[in-house]
């Protein structure tokens, strides 16, 4: 999958609640790997999701998480 692709994608937590868009992803080069994906929760912020975090990738973002469990 690009990371084109998944930016934009809508991100929800396990609960099925809206979290917001995937805006950017951090890459690690020297492994290949996606650190993180950065998601705009609403215009003023932003937070990281690390990769452990994510369910799984379709035409939505799932998260293994509730959106309380994020922001603490």
């Amino acid at each position: 999958m690009l990371s084109s692709n998944v930016i934009r994608r809508e991100v929800l937590d396990k609960n099925a609640n809206k979290i917001g868009f995937v805006v950017d992803l951090d890459f690690n080069f020297p492994l290949w790997t996606i650190n993180y994906l950065v998601v705009r929760m609403n215009v003023l912020k932003k937070i990281n999701v690390g990769v452990e975090k994510i369910d799984k990738i379709g035409d939505k973002v799932i998260l293994k998480i509730t959106k309380d469990e994020m922001v603490r």
